[in-house]
């Protein structure tokens, strides 16, 4: 285990928030997951989400040529399409890919968007049918390489590991650029208020570190 994103050490366990008021990242209670994240984006904003991790008071850097998972659950209280509700996001100067992938909602439906350099975007995966004010588990196992198929990406959802579009669990292609962070939240359904809670935030170096 790397990290785990607590609600009770406050938003200090990120590397920092880009939420702008009236949005805001909070502290709330859920019957089944107790202290949990509250990412709430008004209408008229395009954004509101936690950027990177923070270990011992330190942000967190991630590396190439290696492997993490990330674990945890969401709710959504809308299906509108959006932008994402994670994001592996590239930052840098001459990066190339801008993002590696997201996680997103389009048409009632969280799906996986893939992007090569080049701007050559695919969507690799895609849900059944979500439902808005339900927990879903998200597992991403992530390996970092610079190389266009030298990196993989693998997903379970509410623990179930899914087969991507090319019909394998480990979808191959290029997920680091000149550095790399996860970000939580929601991003883009810019007419929509969107509120994203999420809990059991972790991120680990195995399967089994993130997911419950």
């Amino acid at each position: 285990m790397i990290w785990t994103g607590d609600p009770a050490q406050g938003t200090g366990v990120f590397g920092n928030l880009n939420c702008d008021s009236p949005g805001s990242i909070t502290v709330g209670q859920d019957p089944d997951h107790g202290a949990v994240w509250q990412y709430q984006k008004p209408a008229g904003d395009n954004r509101c989400e936690s950027h990177g991790i923070s270990v011992d008071g330190q942000k967190y850097r991630f590396q190439n040529d290696s492997t993490y998972y990330f674990g945890w659950w969401s709710k959504l209280s809308s299906l509108a399409d959006d932008n994402a509700n994670f994001q592996w996001k590239s930052y840098g100067d001459g990066m190339t890919q801008n993002w590696p992938f997201v996680i997103k909602v389009k048409d009632g439906r969280m799906v996986v968007l893939q992007r090569q350099p080049d701007n050559q975007q695919q969507i690799v995966w895609t849900s059944n049918p979500i439902m808005t004010d339900t927990w879903y588990h998200y597992v991403v196992g992530v390996h970092t390489s610079d190389d266009l198929t030298g990196g993989w990406i693998q997903l379970w959802f509410n623990g179930q590991p899914q087969t991507f579009s090319d019909g394998t669990t480990q979808y191959s292609c290029r997920t680091w650029d000149v550095s790399n962070d996860p970000k939580w939240g929601v991003y883009g359904a810019e007419d929509t208020d969107f509120t994203n809670t999420v809990a059991g935030l972790k991120l680990g170096t195995s399967y089994d570190d993130v997911s419950n």
